[in-house]
């Protein structure tokens, strides 16, 4: 039986010794990493200027083209006026063609025309007549022709305006539609731009750290200078509380009216204490300030069981750790936030609540980027002990 004891003693002291398997990174590559995050900034706000710069073309070819609008529909109504006078001459003109055809033709057919031409006096005279009956029948006919002529012009032109007009509407809404699309894809562009700003200010602070504080060696693995403590588990972050929003796939409305669907990469605690504990013994990993996206963030390392971990706390309101602060599950990390004084800042809480979300490996040490964060999430009841949603708990331990 002794012996047993021993063997049982001696397999968990090698567990402890026995260094995790993990993949090796040191400062310099953290600063590589860095660097690379720089130079995505730097194409992300070269590429916010050029969308700016589009933006603004459209806009102003918007502003030309509904002046445009402008000058066709001032230029149709001119010519309907135009027509409208052109309707009204020709009831005089068609006056003075009767006359002259009443002269000619009409008042006594064709023979008042042959009369007036054969009652010259002299051949002169004859010349002259017939001369003048042609002026009048030509004139005749040129007033009519010049009518009609111009009639004509005039509703063409008055047609071509109102197709142009159609085509320069339809312009206008395709460029109010390209200008939207590229105010929303700016707006994803000011997203992007802000979580870099972000990471990176993380991501210094973290050099910081394992440079100055740790004094790592640019060479040297970063989980060797910067050792994450060994825990048994997992417990509850809050003292009680319950789950108001699962793990997964949901839609809700945020506090400012507007309706959002999306993944939800944690659970959303409420609880009447708002003391919020570190969930296992670990290190600070790093601490994000005033998110548009989840307000004050705090990461914490963990060495649970063998494996590493990280877990996340969003909407916090007073942090009372430093990056790189050693913490057990007594720790009081922060205070639950989220309510109405944090809303112009934090534009995605639906009140006052911890988000609590649970990533394997270690965020900000063994991967940097927020994409590889996000997709190392799990259902943080996966490894922490939680009543069912909504069911109310009343410490930390208790086991469902």
């Amino acid at each position: 039986m002794k012996r047993k004891t021993i063997f049982i003693i001696f397999l968990l002291l090698v567990s402890f010794l026995l260094p995790i398997k993990t993949e090796a990174k040191t400062l310099r590559d953290l600063k590589n990493e860095l660097a690379a995050l720089k130079q995505k900034k730097a194409n992300a706000d070269y590429e916010k200027q050029k969308t700016e710069q589009e933006i603004s073309n459209v806009s102003s070819n918007i502003e030309k083209t509904t002046n445009k609008i402008k000058e066709s529909e001032e230029t149709i109504e001119k010519l309907t006026n135009e027509i409208a006078e052109l309707n009204e001459k020709a009831k005089q003109r068609e006056l003075e063609i009767k006359e002259v055809m009443h002269f000619l033709q009409i008042s006594n057919g064709e023979n008042a025309y042959l009369e007036y031409i054969f009652g010259a006096k002299d051949i002169t005279d004859f010349i002259y007549r017939s001369a003048i009956s042609e002026q009048l029948v030509s004139y005749n006919d040129k007033l009519i022709d010049e009518y009609n002529e111009t009639i004509k012009n005039n509703k063409k032109k008055q047609e071509d305006l109102k197709q142009e007009l159609i085509t320069l509407n339809q312009k206008q809404e395709e460029l109010e539609v390209s200008l939207s699309s590229l105010g929303k894809e700016l707006q994803g562009m000011q997203d992007v731009s802000l979580s870099i700003d972000e990471e990176i200010v993380a991501q210094e602070k973290v050099i910081y750290y394992y440079e100055k504080t740790l004094s790592c060696g640019l060479d040297e693995d970063i989980n060797l200078c910067g050792k994450v403590p060994y825990s048994g588990n997992f417990v509850r972050p809050l003292l009680n509380g319950r789950i108001t929003s699962v793990f997964g796939w949901r839609c809700y409305t945020r506090n400012n009216g507007t309706s959002y669907c999306g993944y939800h990469n944690g659970i959303d605690l409420a609880g009447e204490d708002t003391k919020v504990y570190a969930a296992a013994p670990g290190t600070v990993a790093a601490i994000l300030p005033q998110q548009s996206c989840g307000g004050n963030m705090v990461f914490v390392h963990h060495n649970v069981g063998g494996h590493y971990y990280t877990t996340a706390y969003f909407h916090v309101k007073n942090i009372n750790v430093r990056v790189g602060d050693y913490v057990d599950q007594n720790t009081v990390i922060a205070t639950m936030g989220g309510g109405a004084d944090t809303w112009w800042y934090d534009k995605c809480t639906t009140g006052s609540h911890l988000h609590f979300a649970v990533a394997t490996g270690l965020y900000m040490k063994e991967y940097t980027s927020w994409s590889t964060y996000s997709a190392r999430n799990i259902n943080p009841t996966s490894v922490v002990n939680f009543p069912g949603a909504y069911v109310w708990f009343s410490n930390r331990v208790t086991r469902y």
